[in-house]
C-alpha cells in the first residue's frame, strides 16, 4: 500500500471524532503500529490530531471535531482562509444577510490551542 493511501485511510478512520488506539488504527488500515505512529506524527503538523491520555478506551488519538465540516476534514490553513474570506465579505458591506454571514464566520473560525473557538 502506498504511503499516501495509508495517510488517507488514517484520516478517514479518525473522522468519527472518537478516540482510537494506535493498534486499532493499524488493524483498520492493515499496517504496523509503528507505521501508524509515523503517519500520525506527520499529520499532526497539518491536522488537529490530539493525544488522549487516560485509562482503557480513553487513551489514544483523536481528530478534533471542530475541524470537520460537512464530513470533510479542514486543515488549519483552509479554515483560516475561509474565515478571512468571510470576514472580508462582511466588511465589504455587500448585500448579504449579515446574521447568516456572522454565523458562518463563527462556524469556520479557527479553534485556538485549547480547542475552543477564538473570540
Amino acid at each position: 500500500m502506498r504511503s499516501s493511501d495509508v495517510t488517507a485511510d488514517i484520516l478517514n478512520f479518525l473522522c468519527d471524532g472518537k478516540t482510537h488506539t494506535l493498534q486499532e488504527i493499524a488493524d483498520e488500515v492493515e499496517c504496523s503500529r509503528r507505521t501508524v505512529q509515523r503517519h500520525i506524527t506527520s499529520l499532526k503538523y497539518r491536522y488537529p490530531i490530539e493525544n488522549a491520555f487516560g485509562r482503557g478506551d480513553k487513551q489514544g488519538v483523536y481528530l478534533d471535531k471542530k475541524y470537520l465540516h460537512q464530513g470533510k476534514i479542514r486543515s488549519r490553513d483552509e479554515l483560516q482562509i475561509i474565515s478571512q474570506a468571510l470576514e472580508l465579505l462582511q466588511k465589504s458591506g455587500s448585500d448579504v444577510d449579515q446574521t447568516l454571514l456572522a454565523s458562518l464566520i463563527q462556524e469556520y473560525q479557527l479553534p485556538n490551542q485549547t480547542g475552543e473557538i477564538a473570540q
